[in-house]
C-alpha cells in the first residue's frame, strides 16, 4: 500500500542525536505474526490506517484481581466477591436461566462442563485476593484476545444434566481473556523492555493512583524506560494496522504500571524535516523527519454501579456484544517523535519528542484451538462463537 509523501519546507529547530533501534526493539520481530513482513521504507508506510474487521479490538473489563477476576459475579445485585456460596447441582436444577445468568463467568463455565466441584472457579479465587492492587488484572489476556478473536456473541449451553447455561458476551470475553492470559501457546513477539520505575507522565495519572510524580530524569532515561524506540514504534504500527490490518497490544503506560490495550487505528502527520548533525552523518542517518501520531485503541468497560451511572458513565460490561454500539469504547494517545532514515529511505531508528510513549508492543499468535493449561478452559471450543 502506497502513501503520499509530503515534506514541508520548513525545518524543526533543535539538535537531536542518532538513535538506531537496539536488539530489544527490532520491529522485524513482528514478522512471524504478519501476512506481509514489516515494511521499513518510509514512503511505503501508510500515514493512516484502521482495522478492516471492526469485530476486533472490543472493549471489556480487565477483570480486576481484587474483585476475584472472572470469578466476580458482575451481573448479580449482591456480588460479594470472595464470599459467595457455590451452588450444588440440586440447587442449580431449581434455578431459572435468568437466575443462573447472574453467576460469574467462571461458575457458568464450570456448570456448563457439568463440574459441580467448580474446578475453574476455585482456582481463580485462589489466584487472587481482595488486597491485590486496584489496577492488577488480566488486561494482558483481554487485550490479546481482543486482538486475535472477533468479539464473541451470546450463547447457550445445555450441560449433561439438562441445566441450561446462558453466557452473555462479557461472560465469554472474560473466559477468552483468562485463556489468553494463562493458557495461550501462540508464538510470542515483543519490542521494548518492561520499565519498573514508579511514576507517571504528567496528565496521565488516575484518581486511584493517589499522589504520583514523574520519576527523576536519570530513572526516566534508563534503557528499559526510554523505549520503545520511536522508529520501531512507527514501523510496527504502520505495518500491523496500515498494511496487515491486524491488531496488536501496546502497554500504553510508560513506567511501572501495565496498561495493555488492543491497538485498532492510527493517524500520523509529517511535521517537517530536522537538520542533521555530525553525529547523525557518522551513523549513516541521511534524513530526519518529525512526526505526530494519534494511536487509537480499545478501552476498558466498567462494572455497573449506581454511582458510576449517576456520573454519566455508560460503558458498562454487558451481556450483549458491544461492537458497533455506544458501549464500544476507544481511547487514544498522542505521540511526537523523530524518524531516522538511511540512504535507501528506510526507517532505522528514531527519537522521542513527547514524554508520552508506549512501554512495550507485543502479540501472541492466535491458538488453533482453546487449550487446558494453568486453568481448565478447553471447553471454550464449545462455548465461543463470534458475532456476525
Amino acid at each position: 500500500m502506497k502513501k503520499l509523501f509530503i515534506l514541508f519546507p520548513f525545518l524543526i529547530l533543535g539538535k537531536t542525536f542518532a538513535s538506531p533501534w537496539d536488539k530489544s526493539n527490532d520491529p522485524r520481530y513482528f514478522n512471524p505474526v504478519m501476512k506481509q513482513k514489516v515494511v521499513l521504507s518510509f514512503n511505503e508506510l501508510p500515514l493512516k490506517g484502521e482495522l478492516k474487521d471492526k469485530r476486533f479490538g472490543w472493549s471489556e473489563s480487565y477483570w480486576p484481581s481484587n474483585l476475584g477476576g472472572i470469578a466476580y459475579r458482575w451481573n448479580h445485585p449482591e456480588p460479594k466477591p470472595f464470599e459467595y456460596k457455590l451452588l450444588s447441582k440440586k440447587e442449580l436444577l431449581k434455578l431459572s436461566q435468568e437466575e443462573i445468568s447472574k453467576l460469574s463467568p467462571a461458575e457458568l463455565y464450570d456448570i456448563a462442563m457439568g463440574d459441580y466441584q467448580y474446578s475453574l472457579t476455585k482456582k481463580v479465587l485462589k489466584t487472587y485476593s481482595s488486597h491485590d492492587l486496584w489496577w492488577e488484572g488480566i488486561c494482558h489476556g483481554w487485550s490479546l484476545a481482543a486482538a486475535n478473536y472477533p468479539e464473541p456473541d451470546q450463547t447457550v449451553i445445555t450441560n449433561k444434566d439438562g441445566i441450561i447455561v446462558p453466557f452473555g458476551a462479557s461472560d465469554v470475553k472474560g473466559l477468552l481473556s483468562m485463556h489468553d492470559a494463562f493458557n495461550s501457546k501462540g508464538f510470542y513477539v515483543r519490542i521494548g523492555d518492561r520499565c519498573s520505575v514508579e511514576g507517571k507522565v504528567p496528565g496521565e495519572e488516575r484518581p486511584e493512583d493517589g499522589k504520583v510524580s514523574f520519576p527523576s530524569e536519570k530513572e526516566a532515561q534508563r534503557r528499559e524506560c526510554a523505549d520503545v524506540n520511536a522508529g520501531a514504534f512507527h514501523v510496527v504500527l504502520s505495518s500491523m494496522i496500515g498494511i496487515n490490518s491486524h491488531a496488536f497490544v501496546a502497554d500504553v503506560d510508560r513506567f511501572n504500571d501495565v496498561w495493555n490495550q488492543p491497538v485498532t487505528a492510527y493517524e500520523s502527520t509529517i511535521v517537517g524535516e530536522v537538520p542533521l548533525n555530525d553525529f547523525d552523518l557518522k551513523n549513516n542517518v541521511h534524513k530526519k523527519i518529525k512526526v505526530k501520531t494519534e494511536m487509537i485503541y480499545g478501552d476498558e468497560l466498567e462494572f455497573y454501579s449506581p454511582e458510576l451511572e449517576a456520573e454519566g458513565v455508560v460503558s458498562f460490561v454487558s451481556k450483549n456484544p458491544v461492537t458497533g454500539t455506544p458501549l464500544q469504547m476507544f481511547s487514544s494517545k498522542h505521540y511526537e517523535y523523530i524518524l531516522e532514515l538511511n540512504n535507501k529511505g528506510e526507517v532505522t531508528g528514531g527519537e522521542w519528542v513527547s514524554e508520552t510513549r508506549p512501554d512495550m508492543l507485543w502479540l501472541k499468535a492466535r491458538d488453533q484451538k482453546f487449550l487446558n493449561g494453568r486453568f481448565p478452559l478447553a471447553g471454550l471450543n464449545l462455548i465461543y462463537r463470534p458475532v456476525n
